[in-house]
């Protein structure tokens, strides 16, 4: 007899977050059923990030208002506050996401994290002025529309990049090939950072990150060639100007952000599968749990390289116990081959197109928790 229901599911894009998600199915299994649930919305540090962070930490939204480089116009940021453990939590996806960039203003040549370091570079002057006491700077990486190493970040924070003549180079990776020398004047960060990733992909391989997520991203063929070049030259510069030892794999989640912010600021890259253990599923006994209800917008090979949903079924993978994974949709090679024991559940298979799908989710995440509940009552 099943007991006791793990709904852990991770965020569909362009759809909802895992909060909202495992909200539907909860109330749902509740309405319909007598389980009892257990609900641990996942987060890998990609979309929905704060949220889940809202609903596991005792935190208070601060607001920050900075210069929007996209626009050119004054924009108001929320970023969360734990004042008991005087945590920081930030999200990059909210901050220069692809979610807030339409599909045709998409270019990673132009775009770069620069928001991040106006916003940090806040945190620093708060805390010196003794208006913020704060231990620790969490951010969530992924999801992100920029691929520049946290370049630009870093520049609002002592880095500056120089052409052959000396003369200063915008932080975005369409000039990245003409940097000839890097200066760095340290911030002496009063706080630490951690970045939580959502992928454990290499920034830089055959292919490595940059080709893997960078179309999505709006990047053409050639534009991938002419950042994988920059970056190259900018760690070059890096080791020879600077003498900063390079890490010898490169974390590629966010575009590099997790990496860039490691070499400058030391910042500490915290996998997937740590955040959500120690962090999200720390009160919980796995060993207690009968079911697993789980799933994510787009499941694929790469949920399986640090993505929430992957990192579960990781969790979980030397038990028998039934696991339902409620996808936007999935698409595997014929190599990756799921356990008995899973059963996926597509939502696209409800309705006659994608977008009619994404429109319509709620009603979608409620007919395949049905079918979840048919499936152990049966």
């Amino acid at each position: 007899m099943f007991k006791n229901i793990l709904v852990a599911p991770n965020s569909h894009k362009e759809c909802a977050d895992s909060v909202e998600i495992s909200k539907i199915i909860c109330d749902y299994l509740a309405e319909k059923s007598s389980f009892k649930i257990i609900s641990k919305p996942l987060s890998d540090g990609g979309d929905g990030f704060l949220n889940v962070c809202k609903s596991v930490f005792y935190t208070k939204p601060l607001l920050i208002t900075i210069d929007n480089d996209f626009d050119e116009t004054e924009k108001e940021y929320t970023i969360l506050f734990d004042h008991e453990s005087k945590n920081i939590f930030i999200e990059s996806a909210e901050l220069f996401g692809l979610k807030l960039i339409e599909e045709t203003k998409r270019n990673p040549l132009l775009l770069n994290s620069s928001v991040l370091g106006k916003i940090i570079t806040i945190l620093i002057q708060n805390v010196n002025q003794k208006k913020l006491d704060i231990q620790t700077v969490w951010i969530g990486v992924g999801g992100t529309a920029t691929i520049d190493l946290g370049i630009g970040a870093c520049s609002q924070l002592g880095l500056s990049l120089l052409d052959r003549y000396g003369n200063a180079l915008k932080a975005i990776p369409k000039y990245f090939n003409e940097v000839s020398s890097v200066k760095f004047n340290n911030p002496n960060l009063p706080f630490k950072i951690k970045c939580v990733v959502d992928v454990e992909t290499e920034l830089i391989g055959e292919p490595g990150a940059i080709e893997i997520y960078g179309k999505q991203k709006g990047a053409s063929s050639n534009d991938l060639k002419i950042i994988k070049g920059g970056i190259k030259n900018i760690l070059g510069l890096i080791s020879k100007d600077l003498k900063f030892s390079i890490p010898e794999k490169l974390n590629g989640a966010g575009g590099g952000l997790a990496t860039g912010l490691n070499i400058f600021l030391n910042a500490e890259i915290i996998p997937a599968e740590k955040f959500i253990m120690e962090y999200l599923l720390r009160n919980i006994n796995l060993d207690k749990i009968d079911v697993v209800i789980s799933g994510e917008g787009s499941f694929d090979s790469q949920s399986f390289e640090g993505k929430g949903s992957g990192v579960l079924l990781d969790l979980f993978k030397h038990k028998s116990i039934p696991i339902f994974l409620i996808n936007g949709s999935t698409c595997l090679p014929e190599n990756i081959k799921l356990p008995k024991n899973i059963t996926v559940i597509n939502t696209i298979d409800f309705f006659n197109s994608k977008e009619e799908s994404i429109k319509n989710f709620q009603s979608g995440i409620v007919k395949a928790t049905e079918i979840v509940i048919n499936h152990l009552t049966n």
